[in-house]
């Protein structure tokens, strides 16, 4: 599945659940910035309060488990696949240096192969690269 793409699931969570978490969270974090700022009036219409936070909470609460059990067996699979990755890695990186170790001997046989027997049109033209130590 592409991540444009989402199942009827992905969008019923999007636009039912998520709105509802976000609508507790921003009942409770009112209240509690009330009871902060105003402490009259939240103890005052105590009973309203509790019941908003409730209402909300009731459908919110449960779909806010759901999503941190998911989120918790995510990341025990990430945990859990770790060593492959690592693995997966290791030969990666192994396969890359060997290829890079192959590219530079046939690299380096090159320029010592035309060093040796540089083509018969550049033998007196061609300046051909020079190690340092037969320049000395």
């Amino acid at each position: 599945m592409r991540s444009g793409d989402k199942s009827f699931n992905d969008r019923l969570v999007s636009r039912t659940v998520l709105p509802a978490i976000y609508l507790w969270l921003l009942a409770s974090g009112a209240v509690v910035y009330t009871g902060i700022m105003k402490p009259d009036v939240v103890l005052t219409n105590l009973d309203g309060f509790i019941a908003l936070i409730a209402i909300i909470g009731s459908i919110a609460a449960p779909a806010f488990n759901t999503l941190l059990r998911t989120w918790e067996a995510e990341q025990a699979n990430e945990v859990a696949d770790m060593p492959e990755q690592f693995l997966a890695n290791r030969v990666e990186d192994a396969r890359e240096h060997e290829h890079i170790m192959h590219i530079q001997k046939q690299d380096n046989d090159h320029k010592v192969d035309m060093q040796r027997n540089p083509p018969e049109e550049c033998k007196e033209d061609c300046v051909w690269e020079r190690d340092e130590e037969s320049t000395e």
